[in-house]
C-alpha cells in the first residue's frame, strides 16, 4: 500500500496550485507556479507587485491546495493535498523551480522577483470519497514521491490503445460480470482504476510497483490468473 504521506508527495511534483494568504484578515485565493524542494516544501517565484506577496509581507502564514488531474474521473475523487505553513524568503532553490518552470528563468533578472519557500507545519491529504487524513510533517518530509506517476500516462496509453481486451477481462472480473466497454483512467504503484460500462472501479496490485517492467508483470499475471495459465 501506498501512504498518505507517499500520495502527498506525490502530488507535489510541481505545476500549479492554489495559493491561500490572508488579507485584512480573509482568504485571499491566487494560482500559482510552484516546485517542491527535497523535502517536499513547495518553492515560489514571485513578485514584490503580486496581491499575495504583500499578503505574505504582512503576514506569512498561508497554506498551498494541489490537486491531480480528473480526466474522465469526478474532481472530488481524485487526490489533493494542503499544505499548510509559513512563507519565507529563501537563498536556495532557484535551480530547482527553474527546472520545473524553465519559462520562469525570463524572470530572474527583474528586481521585484524573488524565492519563497512554504516551510511546512500541517499536512492534509484527501484521496477521494472517504480517504482522507492529517498526516505528520516529519512523515510527510521522509516520504519518497510514488516512482511510478511518472510512467502513468504512458501505461494508460499503452493500456487503451493495445490491451483493450486485457480491461476487459480484469474489469469483468472484479464486478463480477461481464463488461463490453473498459478504459484505464489512473494508475499508480499500488494499483489502477478501470471506467467499465460507466462504473470505476479500483484494482489493486499484489505487490508494490516501483518500474515499468513491475508493472508489466503485475499485469501480466493479472491476466494470466483469470485465464487460469
Amino acid at each position: 500500500m501506498i501512504s498518505h504521506a507517499e500520495f502527498s508527495r506525490t502530488l507535489m511534483r510541481g505545476g500549479e496550485g492554489a495559493l491561500s494568504t490572508l488579507a485584512d484578515g480573509f482568504p485571499y485565493g491566487s494560482l500559482v507556479q510552484y516546485a517542491a524542494d527535497s523535502q517536499g516544501q513547495p518553492l515560489l517565484f514571485i513578485s514584490d507587485l503580486a496581491e499575495h506577496t504583500q499578503n505574505l509581507l504582512l503576514d506569512p502564514r498561508a497554506s498551498l491546495m494541489v490537486w491531480d488531474q480528473a480526466g474522465e474521473l469526478d474532481p472530488l475523487a481524485v487526490g489533493r493535498v494542503t499544505l499548510v505553513g509559513r512563507a519565507v524568503k529563501s537563498s536556495a532553490g532557484l535551480d530547482t523551480y527553474l527546472e520545473a518552470h524553465p519559462q520562469a528563468r525570463a524572470y530572474t533578472t527583474f528586481k521585484d522577483f524573488h524565492l519563497w519557500r512554504l516551510e511546512v507545519e500541517r499536512v492534509r491529504y484527501v484521496g477521494g470519497f472517504g480517504q482522507m487524513s492529517w498526516v505528520s510533517t516529519e512523515e510527510y518530509k521522509k516520504a519518497e514521491p510514488d516512482p511510478v506517476a511518472r510512467l502513468a500516462a504512458g501505461v494508460i496509453s499503452h493500456m487503451n490503445e493495445d490491451h483493450g481486451d486485457a480491461l476487459l477481462l480484469l474489469a469483468a472480473k472484479k464486478l463480477g460480470q461481464e463488461v463490453e466497454q473498459a478504459r484505464m483512467l489512473h494508475c499508480d504503484g499500488a494499483g489502477y482504476s478501470i471506467k467499465a460500462d460507466g462504473q470505476v472501479v479500483r484494482i489493486e496490485f499484489s505487490q508494490r510497483c516501483r518500474s515499468s517492467e513491475e508493472l508489466r508483470q503485475e499485469f501480466v499475471r493479472q491476466v494470466q490468473a483469470i485465464r487460469g495459465r
